[in-house]
């Protein structure tokens, strides 16, 4: 009779600790293609500094977060990032949606890069030559 109450009330507290955790999970899509999934893009909690990748599908899930708010900041090379509030509930799921759009670079932006791109290398071929 021992054991079993023994073994009733590791169960229970299991499941008690089980659910003081919650999870967020969603999709990051492309804004510009349609909302094709962006795959392998980051999202990143920016107050525990815990990251993912998003799948093939786009989907990506963060486990075990404490309640509260938090702040995810969702990345992928030749796109604006984007963030967002997500509010956790123990023992629930939070679902997100995001899209992120394409960056642009201005032209001014571009002849900068390029000037100074022009300017490193006319430097390392000047001081090549002087020695």
């Amino acid at each position: 009779m021992k054991n079993l109450l023994l073994i009733a009330v590791c169960f229970v507290s299991a499941i008690t600790f089980a659910q003081n955790k919650g999870t967020i999970s969603g999709t990051l899509m492309d804004d510009d293609a349609i909302n094709e999934p962006l795959v392998f893009a980051k999202v990143k909690v920016k107050e525990t500094g815990a990251e993912v990748l998003s799948d093939d599908k786009g989907f990506f899930k963060l486990e075990n977060l404490s309640e509260g708010t938090y702040t995810l900041v969702c990345s992928f090379v030749g796109y604006d990032s984007k963030a967002i509030k997500a509010n956790i509930v123990n023992g629930k799921t939070s679902n997100v949606r995001l899209s992120l759009s394409a960056s642009t670079i201005s032209l001014d932006d571009l002849a900068l890069t390029l000037a100074s791109a022009d300017n490193d290398t006319s430097t390392s071929n000047t001081s090549s030559v002087t020695q």
